[in-house]
């Protein structure tokens, strides 16, 4: 018996030294009318709170009716003195490699949260984030949303 106790108390001390907090900050843009001009980008401000270097992710919301399996952008960053700090074109796949769609769905909604493989180190300020679509069409039709999600990049993260 005292054994099951010990081989229990050493999987739950195991169990919550495992669990970590992941401090992950997102804003989106709506796109008005649902359809995408290549002049208007959407545009999300953010505070950091914290000194730090972030990963990006970008953050799309479409409907079934979208007709591509990737969405091609622009993502620039700006501090409040309007300096760009970073800005990198990003082509996205929305689909699995089966070819449904990737991403979480709510009825014919789907979202995604692609992980862009881009640290930015980013002080404590107000960061615009404006994300430019530079696929063909114009304006691109059945995008509801686009942002961005920036999570903490800690010691222990690959």
């Amino acid at each position: 018996m005292n054994r099951f106790v010990y081989v229990l108390l050493l999987i739950l001390v195991s169990i919550v030294l495992s669990c970590r907090h992941i401090e992950v900050t997102e804003r989106v843009a709506d796109i008005p009318r649902h359809e995408w001009s290549k002049k208007t980008p959407a545009v999300v401000e953010m505070d950091i709170t914290d000194t730090a270097t972030y990963e990006l992710y970008l953050l799309v919301r479409h409907t079934q009716q979208y007709r591509y399996n990737n969405l091609v952008a622009r993502v620039a960053i700006q501090d409040t003195a309007s300096h760009t700090l970073a800005s990198f074109k990003v082509n996205a796949s929305l689909v699995t490699a089966s070819g449904k769609w990737a991403g979480n769905t709510i009825d014919d909604l789907y979202d995604h949260r692609i992980r862009l493989h881009t640290r930015v180190a980013l002080k404590k300020n107000r960061y615009r984030f404006s994300i430019s679509q530079l696929m063909k069409d114009d304006p691109l039709p059945f995008i509801l949303n686009a942002g961005i999600g920036l999570q903490k990049i800690t010691e222990k993260q690959p």
